[in-house]
């Protein structure tokens, strides 16, 4: 809380036991208390050198600030849907991800953490899915500047005083045409009145991958790799006892696997190898203060974090400086600067190519180096140099792609705000503001000519580089009117914003260095190169008013008038009309003599978002290169590569809230539940059009998708004497519809690496659609009584005749699942005693199904590919017909075996121990001798323990949709793993995604 000497600048703060030290400069002077929630209490310090305070929750007042769209309203007078978290309640969580935090706290926002490698941006969905083609990113707005698909990890959390989460459309739409997914204010901090603060943290923690996927070891693989070889030979009607010199070179079994396999053992774990217990450091500093007139908060952080991943890091240093100061009573100015620059190199994830799947391809049975120090086995003077005469044993060493190969990022990004306000009159002020974001990226990568034959083959050095650089700068202009009149209270918005964004890329590659000695793509020769730019402009007119009659009835209202580039000719403009009131029924007189309820609130609202992530220049015809023939000469030409449409317009959202807001016992459990209907309509899908056209398809505004669901929040005070206990708990439920897929209907179907996922009216988008895996055929009577493919034998799996025709064909696939989940929550539990806290929180998500796509080749026989231990339950023999659920191994699959089903499909639910966070502050009688206002000590752990039927690392864990900026071999400049056609088409696919570590933490944090 804050303590002030009454009738001056003087005050200081209390430390989280509530201690603290002031000097008065008498005994008359009168202390001041207070803190947003509370009543403000006085005291006359007398001839007491101690003072007790206590104050009591402000119930009838509930004056909380939160921040809303292009300003602040006290929590009472909120209509919408808004979460608001002070990011003080994580101050002892260690995180290097602002939203890691936030995961399993807030209902209807579901944070999943796709990727474990250090700086990866986690997936966040507000309330479902609202569209097919165009992006489902939240709006991310910094300190009032609305930045498209930013990375939140470029801000320090310590920096952070606040997170708003606009979720319903009343809210979102004073943001038009980017609400539609919801919208993330994060507010960062600025110091108060007073005595400077000094804080500083140093944190030192180790991460390590606890959570393993069971391979099998070099026995396991040996016995799989014979059958293999042998089922596929027996089926060409060979004996399994035939010699390699009577098989072809593809059936051929090496004599050490039937003569001596116990020489190999349990063999290499690949997992092992590559991954590591890695340290981390981070070390923050910041001074926050001021006088009534002028505030300031300066502050720096580095963060140094080793990798689990082999030779990968990821380094950030930030540094903020926030500063606000009255000119006179009529101007105050301001100036927000926040700088990130980050090192870091972190591999691709983005299939079987990419070093995580290659730490559980590689066969158990070779050694992590040679006899003669090297990587692998095609050293010629190896022992091991035999096996290269099987072609299924040619895979890469993982360490071929983390140390044969250099590769680095560095990135800056630079966000700046200063604005101007004045204040015409009482009532009425002008704010102006001018902000931009510099954003530049450099990858480099090189392919060393020296290799110590880890590759699959020997290849010629080779390198390339790419650059990213983004600008971005955003004029807003607005006008607040604020007035009270008794018990009518007015508040009304006006303004004009401009912002406009420019994004252009390189990429270089180069071949035939001479030597390893200089890597500068100049001293090879360039194979390949290409750059890039486009640009986006948005120009908007907004208002809002809000009504407040006696702090009981609320009534707002707001509209936004948005033009941008991205649109047709005929559809540049769109409206975004909201309406929303509240009800404090609580305030009513008939509620007196319950005094069991202290609030109770109704919350109506109505609202209509856009949504304008789709590619620039995607209303426009486009010239693609076409080079053609010219007088025997090869020529370079441009041919029109799109079809335009002038008719191109936003998807918009039509969203209907209601929401209860409730108060027990003095606050002592307040709740609150929440309905939402969400309808997506003009959904952009790409349609058939005449071949007369001289195209097959064109981006049109032709679908419509619902969203409904439920969110409820509890949050209760157990015990309040000197032991504390709290606990917060949240659960939402969405379900997700496509009602139109333009004038046919016809479902939509994307294939990405043989996965299948489809869309079709009456059901959820992307659903995974194949065959239906039931089981393995034991025998020849079982083949002989179900439907089954013409090559069939026993041993192989059993697929459902769906529509019951008598024969499997392409007629009997179905929907095998789809990943969104059915419920998403999360429960935290808090204990108090004497300066110590410990806090652990659940994080939970039911139903859902996640696409294992790792089993087409770690499921089955793929190129000498080791398998998952589960599969060892394989058939063998009619005698022996193992588990009923794994097919027998062959090198030559005639049937089913690789088509998608599901065989792939598991079940993504999990419950995750989040979170367990144990503190303990120093008395204050042992620091204050010491000039020191507060210290904490703490152990924090992440990503403690997960509870999932997933064979793979993490149902979590999806490979599209990520941040991970490069592919196995970097050829291309993007840095953006995510192949799926169009955003959103592939979530839930885990495809050598990196595992999420657990990270334990030790830190300590001091006030001066």
């Amino acid at each position: 809380m804050s303590v002030i000497i009454k009738g001056t600048q003087r005050g200081t703060t209390t430390n989280a036991d509530g201690a603290f030290q002031i000097e008065v400069p008498d005994q008359q002077a009168t202390l001041v208390f207070s803190f947003v929630g509370y009543k403000t209490v006085e005291r006359v310090v007398g001839s007491q050198s101690q003072l007790s305070v206590q104050l009591s929750p402000d119930n009838q007042v509930l004056d909380e600030v939160v921040v809303v769209g292009y300003g602040t309203q006290s929590k009472r007078a909120v209509t919408g849907s808004v979460i608001s978290v002070n990011y003080d309640k994580f101050k002892d969580r260690s995180f290097s991800n602002v939203t890691q935090s936030l995961a399993g706290t807030m209902p209807g926002v579901n944070i999943s953490q796709s990727q474990g490698a250090p700086g990866a941006s986690p997936v966040i969905k507000i309330r479902g899915v609202s569209s097919i083609t165009a992006g489902t990113n939240p709006l991310i707005v910094v300190d009032g500047v609305p930045l498209e698909n930013f990375n939140l990890n470029l801000i320090n959390p310590q920096d952070i005083e606040s997170i708003e989460v606009l979720k319903d459309a009343s809210s979102a739409a004073i943001y038009g045409s980017r609400g539609s997914s919801g919208v993330i204010l994060v507010t960062t901090k600025m110091g108060k009145p007073g005595k400077a603060n000094v804080s500083a943290n140093i944190e030192y923690g180790t991460q390590e991958v606890v959570r393993r996927v069971k391979m099998m070891d070099a026995q396991q693989f040996i016995e799989t790799y014979v059958d293999a070889k042998n089922n596929a030979w027996m089926a060409q009607g060979g004996k399994a006892s035939d010699p390699n010199n009577l098989r072809p070179a593809t059936l051929r079994i090496p004599e050490d696997f039937t003569t001596n396999p116990g020489q190999f053992g349990k063999g290499t774990d690949w997992q092992e190898v590559m991954f590591r217990k890695a340290p981390s450091f981070n070390a923050q500093v910041s001074v926050s203060g001021g006088t009534e007139k002028t505030q300031y908060m300066f502050s720096g952080a580095y963060l140094d974090q080793t990798a689990v991943l082999d030779n990968n890091y990821y380094k950030r240093l930030t540094m903020r400086s926030n500063v606000r100061t009255e000119v006179n009573k009529h101007l105050t100015v301001g100036l927000n600067l926040g700088i990130t620059s980050i090192f870091d190199r972190t591999e691709g994830t983005s299939g079987k190519s990419d070093v995580i799947s290659l730490g559980l391809q590689s066969s158990p049975i070779f050694p992590v180096y040679n006899e003669n120090g090297n990587l692998g086995f095609r050293d010629p003077n190896s022992t091991w140099f035999k096996y290269t005469a099987y072609p299924d044993m040619n895979l890469w060493h993982p360490y071929s792609l983390t140390r044969e190969a250099e590769k680095s990022r560095k990135s800056f990004n630079t966000i700046a705000t200063g604005f101007l306000e004045y204040k015409i009159v009482d009532d009425l002020r002008f704010r102006t503001s001018l902000s931009g974001n510099l954003y530049n990226a450099r990858a480099d990568f090189y392919w060393k000519d020296k290799q110590k034959y880890g590759y699959s083959a020997v290849l010629p050095a080779q390198g390339n580089a790419g650059n990213n650089y983004m600008l971005n700068w955003l004029s807003e202009n607005t006008l607040t009117y604020d007035k009270h009149l008794g018990d009518h209270s007015v508040t009304g918005l006006l303004g004009y914003t401009v912002q406009k964004q420019r994004d252009e890329t390189m990429y270089v590659a180069a071949n035939n260095f001479p030597n390893d000695l200089v890597q500068t793509l100049n001293a090879g020769t360039v194979s390949a190169g290409n750059t890039t730019a486009s640009e986006w402009a948005l120009i908007s007119y907004l208002a809002r008013v809000q009504y407040n009659y006696n702090n009981r009835y609320f009534l707002s209202g707001a509209i936004r008038r948005d033009g941008m580039s991205r649109f047709g000719a005929d559809n540049k403009w769109g409206y975004f009309p909201s309406v929303s009131a509240g009800w404090l029924i609580s305030e009513e007189a008939f509620m007196g003599n319950i005094k069991a309820v202290n609030n109770l609130k109704l919350r109506v609202s109505y609202g209509v978002t856009g949504n304008n992530q789709i590619p620039n220049y995607g209303a426009v015809s486009l010239l693609g290169s076409a080079p053609y023939v010219n007088g025997g000469t090869l020529a370079n030409g441009l041919v029109v590569s799109g079809l335009a449409n002038s008719g191109l317009k936003w998807e918009k959202t039509d969203q209907s809230n209601i929401g209860v807001d409730i108060g027990l016992f003095k606050n002592r459990i307040t709740a609150s539940v929440e309905l939402y209907n969400s309808l997506t309509r003009d959904m952009l899908l790409f349609v058939p059009i005449p071949d007369i056209t001289g195209f097959s398809t064109q981006l049109s505004n032709i679908g419509k998708m619902r969203n409904r669901g439920v969110e409820f929040a509890i949050s209760t005070k157990n015990i309040n004497r000197a032991l504390t206990w709290t606990t917060d708990f949240n659960i939402a439920h969405n379900k997700n519809k496509v009602l139109q897929l333009g004038p046919n209907n016809a479902p939509i179907q994307y294939v990405d690496n043989v996965t299948t996922v489809r869309t079709e009216v009456g059901q959820p988008v992307s659903n995974f659609f194949g065959y239906i895996f039931d089981g393995v055929f034991k025998n020849q009577a079982e083949i002989d009584a179900y439907p089954h493919h013409a090559s069939t034998t026993p041993g192989d799996p059993k697929v459902r005749d769906v529509n019951g025709d008598g024969k499997i064909s392409d007629a009997d696939r179905t929907i095998l699942g789809n990943y969104q989940p059915d419920f998403i929550g999360g429960i935290t539990n808090t204990f108090g005693y004497k300066g110590f806290e410990l806090s652990f929180l659940f994080q939970g998500s039911f139903g859902g199904e996640i696409v294992n796509n790792n089993i087409r080749f770690l499921g089955t026989w793929d190129n000498g590919r080791n398998f998952f231990e589960d599969m060892y339950g394989y058939w063998r023999s009619e005698s022996e017909p193992g588990d009923g659920r794994h097919f027998k191994p062959s090198v030559n699959y005639l049937g089913l075996q690789k088509q998608f089903s599901s065989y792939w499909v598991e079940d993504a639910s999990f419950v995750r121990l989040k979170n367990i966070r144990v503190s303990y502050s120093l008395p204050n009688q042992l620091i204050s001798r010491l000039n020191i206002k507060d210290v904490r000590v703490y152990m924090n752990a992440e990503n403690v323990y997960l509870f999932s039927k997933y064979i793979g690392y993490d149902p979590e864990n999806t490979t599209y949709g990520t941040t991970s900026y490069s592919s196995s071999m970097e050829t291309a400049s993007n840095y953006t793993s995510g192949n799926a056609p169009v955003p959103g088409a592939f979530q839930g696919v885990d495809y050598g995604s990196y595992p999420l570590p657990r990270v334990i933490t030790f830190g300590i944090k001091a006030s001066f």
